[in-house]
């Protein structure tokens, strides 16, 4: 029985560590792609200069923080698997206020502030950057934009495809950090980033397409398009930020990133580009964008969310009504749900508690 159940170990392990270097060579190739298709744009703009070249060693390094930061999670989700397991063992025994109390993590960071896996999102914030900057320069360039054509090989749909790109780096590196079962309460909100994030993404692709397309004249429109649709691209961190949180912090923690979330997407996004679209529909009788209604949807969803979330922090603030606080009260983790799921019914066994020499599980990393 012991030797079916490791070989089906060895099997499922295996198969995560493909389905990692899959995400990672995903990411590889398609900031690869992106990178030499921006720096072609550049390239053949500046065309009497050395600078746009240094992108593609930009574009490298990238990659390389990439790999390193998908190395890395895979070493903590593969001894973080091994300790669920052997808690799974201990799961009718325990209940979830005590299984969390068994696990601590060893790290030269302070996971409660960062995370257990900041490079998630650090990572994130050098490729939006890096792409960016290019973005930008494309942008800014005089006649460059203007002069793209619909017959070109690389005409403005190839750039705004290309731009877009950028959603699935993010789709795969968010799964390059969630190996939890279907049904957890990590893998749903795995699940929900990704769609989030990657509708603001082509959002802002949208956005941005307003000045290809030639609908925005003045140039101060042009800036603040260009400053909000890139702004855009840097809220995906904190969906990294907070899932890297989700293991061990507190209630409040992942609350207050929440609502900085929410408040960034409706004062940042939702908010002026519905108030660009309709301006540009009154004054300058351009078709309405179908995005406008996304807009639109956004905000009352995001407004009767987050009235709940910030009366919570409120009365925590007031001390009316406390968040959990305790590191050692986390939002429920894998393990928790596996208490739970397999905890036999009307039956409760007791263990002895030796509270002053409890045996503690790490990870370190």
């Amino acid at each position: 029985m012991s030797s079916n159940t490791n070989e089906s170990r060895c099997l499922c392990g295996s198969r995560k560590l493909v389905i990692h270097v899959l995400d990672a060579l995903t990411i590889i190739i398609i900031v690869g792609l992106q990178g030499g298709i921006l720096n072609y744009y550049l390239i053949k703009y500046y065309n009497e200069s050395i600078g746009p070249y240094f992108y593609f060693l930009a574009d490298f390094l990238t990659m390389i923080v990439f790999v390193g930061t998908l190395t890395t999670s895979y070493n903590y989700l593969t001894k973080k698997q091994a300790i669920d397991d052997k808690l799974r063992k201990k799961a009718n025994f325990f209940t979830p206020a005590r299984l969390i109390q068994e696990v601590e993590i060893n790290l030269p960071w302070s996971h409660h502030r960062l995370g257990v896996m900041p490079f998630s999102y650090i990572s994130w914030l050098v490729y939006v950057i890096v792409m960016l900057s290019k973005v930008v320069l494309i942008f800014e360039s005089p006649g460059l934009i203007e002069h793209l054509s619909e017959k070109d090989k690389f005409g403005p749909n190839v750039l705004k495809l290309t731009i877009a790109l950028a959603s699935l780096v993010f789709l795969s590196l968010v799964e390059g950090h969630n190996w939890s079962k279907r049904g957890s309460a990590r893998y749903s909100f795995v699940t929900s980033a990704c769609a989030k994030n990657g509708m603001e993404m082509f959002d802002a692709v949208a956005f941005l397409a307003m000045q290809m397309e030639g609908k925005v004249k003045e140039s101060g429109y042009k800036d603040a398009i260009l400053a909000l649709s890139s702004f855009t691209f840097f809220i995906p961190a904190l969906s990294l930020f907070k899932l890297s949180l989700l293991d061990f912090a507190s209630e409040k923690a992942c609350l207050q990133v929440t609502v900085l979330q929410n408040v960034l997407r409706l004062t940042m996004v939702d908010l002026p580009f519905l108030a660009v679209r309709i301006f540009l529909w009154v004054y300058y009788r351009e078709n309405a964008s179908l995005f406008l209604m996304k807009n639109v949807f956004n905000i009352i969803i995001i407004s009767r969310t987050l009235c709940p979330d910030l009366k919570a922090l409120a009365e925590d603030h007031l001390g009316t009504h406390p968040l959990s606080s305790n590191h050692h009260n986390p939002p429920r983790t894998d393990s928790e749900d596996t208490v739970l799921n397999f905890e036999p019914e009307g039956k409760e066994e007791e263990i002895e508690d030796d509270s002053e020499n409890r045996r503690r599980t790490t990870i370190n990393l």
